[in-house]
Order: structure tokens, then C-alpha cells, then sequence
């Protein structure tokens, strides 16, 4: 069983990655996959008391952990242009996968993915004042023998930095080597979970 932890403002987010996947915020289970054999996972739940924002995380089989949160928007698909969009405060964004992935916000392109190729993939806007951006996530990891990757994209959305764990006479450790921020995980108190 593979654990990854994190936190968003004063929420707690926990991660556990076996034959079935879980997601819970601050001790209560939001959202599980059935057991199955899968390469990649999307959880998703509502964050209450948030005015709409969500938890978007991606599990990439039992190596990578991706979050964010923000508020997601409804996403219109034009097949013949492969653009996904949505509109947000009088702005458009779209993204669009030929190739390398790219996001536009009023028509003008403000991401694109980098070199290599890849099955998922967060492109972002720069950050507002307030550190809040526009995200748009191209997953072509979870949609089976579908021809076309999905797109979720969010507003006033954040990057939630997930910390790979191991499970230690009952209590989360960061695996070795994981990304561990002394003053995270202190602050984070991941014991007993």
C-alpha cells in the first residue's frame, strides 16, 4: 500500500494507493474506487464550506501523486477542433492536446506542455494576486480506448505539493528520497491518521 499526504490551508489530505483508491479530507473518506486493476486514478470530492472548490488528485499507478484544488468549471468539448473549453468572470480558457497540450485564456496562449510525451498533464496561468490560477489537467491516463484525453479546468485554483509515505508501527513516515520539508510535515502531524 502506497500513502501520500498533504495539506491545503488547514484541511488534511490523505491518499492510500492499493488494489482500491481513497481520498480523505481531514479523517472522513470522500471518495473510493472499486478494487480493480487500473494504471492511473482520478478522486475527486467537494470541499465543504469552500463555496464550490474541489480536490482534484491523480494517482499514476503507485509512483506519482497529483493534487489541486480549485473551483472546476463545466468544460464544453468541440470534437472538430479538439478544443476544450470553459468560461469563467468573462474569461475563456481552452486547452487543446495536438501533440503537446496548450492552454489559451482570451485567445492567447499562456502554457504548453514541454518535451517528452505524456499520458497526464497540469498546464497553468500565471498566479492572480490573490496566488490563485487557472488550470487546465489533460488526462489521457484514465480514459481507456477512448480516441481523446479528457480536460478538467478550474478557477482560482492551487498546487497541493502530496508527500509520499510509508506506514511505520501505525503511524505515516516520508518514504526516503520523497520530497520532506521538515517544516511540512511538522506541521502537517501525519501520526495516527
Amino acid at each position: 500500500m502506497t500513502y501520500y499526504v498533504g495539506k491545503w490551508q488547514d484541511h488534511k489530505i490523505l491518499v492510500e494507493n492499493s488494489d482500491s483508491e481513497k481520498l480523505t479530507l481531514d479523517g472522513e473518506v470522500v471518495m473510493q474506487t472499486k478494487p480493480g486493476l487500473r494504471f492511473a486514478s482520478v478522486l475527486t470530492a467537494e470541499i465543504p464550506g469552500t463555496n464550490g472548490l474541489s480536490i482534484y488528485v491523480m494517482l499514476n499507478g503507485t509512483h506519482s501523486c497529483y493534487c489541486v484544488v480549485g473551483k472546476p468549471l463545466k468544460v464544453e468539448y468541440d470534437k472538430s477542433a479538439k478544443i476544450f473549453a470553459a468560461e469563467y468572470n468573462g474569461h475563456t480558457i481552452e486547452a487543446m492536446n495536438k501533440l503537446k497540450a496548450r492552454m489559451y485564456i482570451d485567445g492567447e496562449e499562456i502554457d504548453k506542455e514541454g518535451e517528452g510525451l505524456r499520458d497526464f498533464v497540469i498546464l497553468g496561468s500565471p498566479a492572480d494576486e490573490n496566488g490563485k490560477h487557472f488550470m487546465a489537467i489533460v488526462d489521457g491516463a484514465t480514459v481507456g480506448l477512448s480516441l481523446h484525453p479528457k480536460c478538467d479546468i478550474y478557477a482560482e485554483a492551487e498546487n497541493v505539493r502530496m508527500v509520499r509515505c510509508e506506514k511505520v508501527g501505525g503511524e505515516l513516515v516520508p518514504v526516503q528520497g520523497s520530497d520532506t520539508d521538515a517544516a511540512f510535515i511538522a506541521g502537517f502531524c501525519i501520526g495516527n491518521m
